[in-house]
């Protein structure tokens, strides 16, 4: 049964992915996602549908996603062959600080330290940055190899910032310091 578990549950964890790499970061919604989903169903209704048939369909949905635009991605192939046909499990840290700058705003510098992966994985991270009151942001750093500086301008300081907390990404620890 260990098979069935691993492959099922992973299988689960990947769709997590996959919705939150075509959730439009700044407003939060996933219907990309779904719109997704529902032409992958629509194509393969009453017929038998592979992985690489799954990822034809995906690929078409995801060019348009805003992800894909800021990190300049074409496809998903990159993200099915480390997460589907791979077994990586990545560590992600976030270490940043944080400057003020004249005009009041402020600067978030830091870099994402990925461990336990190939140098080239790569993976769009989710990052919440919460403000005084009930002001947040929301944003994405991008990881690529052990270490990905990153530069945020902010409109004011933040209260805190957090690395996924939702924990949309599968890593074996994600903190941020």
């Amino acid at each position: 049964g260990g098979y069935q578990t691993l492959v099922y549950n992973k299988g689960a964890l990947v769709l997590r992915m996959l919705h939150f790499l075509f959730t439009d970061p700044a407003s939060g919604s996933g219907e990309p996602f779904f719109e997704m989903m529902r032409d992958f169903v629509e194509r393969h209704r009453n017929s038998t549908a592979s992985t690489d048939d799954f990822r034809a369909v995906a690929n078409e949905h995801f060019i348009n996603t805003p992800i894909a635009k800021r990190y300049g991605v074409k496809d998903l192939n990159w993200f099915f062959q480390q997460w589907v046909y791979e077994s990586n499990l990545p560590s992600y840290t976030m270490v940043h600080s944080v400057e003020m700058q004249p005009d009041g705003s402020a600067m978030l510098t830091g870099e994402i330290i990925q461990e336990n992966v190939p140098d080239n994985f790569f993976m769009p991270l989710p990052v919440l940055i919460k403000f005084g009151g009930d002001k947040i942001a929301t944003g994405t750093v991008a990881a690529l190899g052990p270490k990905t500086p990153f530069k945020i301008r902010l409109p004011q300081k933040p209260q805190k910032v957090e690395l996924d907390p939702n924990n949309w990404i599968l890593s074996e620890k994600t903190s941020t310091k």
